[in-house]
């Protein structure tokens, strides 16, 4: 039987939630994000370049198929690496700090830190949403699901907006979604290796449920377990960049809002109550001017008395590589 997720409500993905521009189910192509198609784009965009409008200078710099160059373009945008400004592509202020070829921290995926780094932003990104991350890691209520599920809720979002689903569409954005976090059987393979969130462990097969038609298929799970590779101080980050899009003029959340509000660490890293709440305690003893737990009215709350981008503690997380 599945496990629902601490204070999640049912997906029925009928309640208000925070709204995206728009979400998407394509762009991505059949192509999961490698790891190696992230250094080349932003090697050319650092130069001045337009390798994912210029189809042809993708092709010829970067050395990747038409498809891939028109994949590497959603990727890009829903990563928040860059982003076309007029007729040209910038880094973003992450980009630049972590992924510049010259002074980033970490320019080539090396570090297990930009694995989780990626998956954040990739989820927290309310700009350029692809839905298979909205539904799956900030609407999902139990820690199980299967194939026929998650194209159900697929289709129940396209009926909302009035359009027509179309079956092909739906099939390859689940399929890359799932690509990208599950390893091959066995743990081996080059598309593992060069998957930039398989690494993270995230999402595994764990047998087999029926469907409504009585047929078998696979039946998925998220990992709730311990999350001992994300380091304090890129957690520390976390929490910052969730704070200031969701409660920028707070000086005080509380933790339950951490634990399970939307788009929070607990719901998009999948932590347990358990594990989020030691971790806060852990940041307000090391960080005593950045954070403090106080309590009102039995309420457990974080307080931040000064509003902070969290990149200072997104560098030091770098510090000690973790290589895998």
């Amino acid at each position: 039987m599945s496990k629902v997720l601490t204070n999640l409500q049912p997906a029925d993905f009928n309640q208000p939630l925070e709204k995206a521009s728009r979400f998407r189910f394509s762009g991505h192509q059949s192509f999961s994000l490698r790891i190696a198609w992230l250094p080349k784009a932003i090697k050319e965009i650092s130069k001045g370049h337009d390798p994912l409008t210029d189809i042809d200078l993708g092709i010829t710099s970067m050395g990747l198929g038409k498809n891939m160059v028109e994949s590497l373009r959603c990727w890009i945008e829903a990563f928040q690496v860059a982003t076309k400004e007029g007729s040209d592509w910038k880094l973003t202020q992450i980009g630049e700090l972590i992924f510049s070829p010259k002074t980033g921290q970490d320019p080539y995926l090396e570090d297990h830190t930009s694995n989780w780094l990626l998956h954040w932003l990739i989820c927290s990104n309310t700009s350029y949403t692809l839905f298979a991350w909205e539904c799956l890691f900030n609407r999902w209520p139990t820690t199980e699901f299967s194939a026929a599920e998650v194209m159900t809720a697929f289709r129940r979002e396209f009926e909302k907006n009035n359009r027509e689903a179309s079956p092909v569409t739906l099939k390859q954005h689940w399929e890359v979604f799932l690509h990208s976090y599950r390893p091959p059987r066995g743990g081996k393979g080059e598309d593992h290796l060069d998957s930039a969130l398989s690494a993270l462990g995230l999402i595994r097969e764990v047998g087999e449920r029926q469907n409504s038609q009585g047929k078998w298929e696979p039946l998925y799970s998220f990992d709730i377990g311990q999350k001992a590779s994300i380091p304090q101080q890129l957690f520390a980050f976390f929490i910052h960049d969730w704070w200031n899009r969701k409660f920028p003029a707070e000086k005080t959340v509380s933790l339950q809002e951490i634990v399970s509000g939307e788009h929070s660490p607990g719901r998009l890293l999948k932590l347990q109550e358990k594990e989020l709440l030691l971790r806060i305690e852990n940041l307000a003893h090391i960080y005593p001017k950045v954070f403090k737990l106080t309590e009102s009215a039995n309420v457990r709350l974080l307080q931040r008395p000064t509003t902070q981008s969290g990149y200072e503690a997104l560098i030091t997380a770098y510090t000690n590589p973790i290589f895998l």
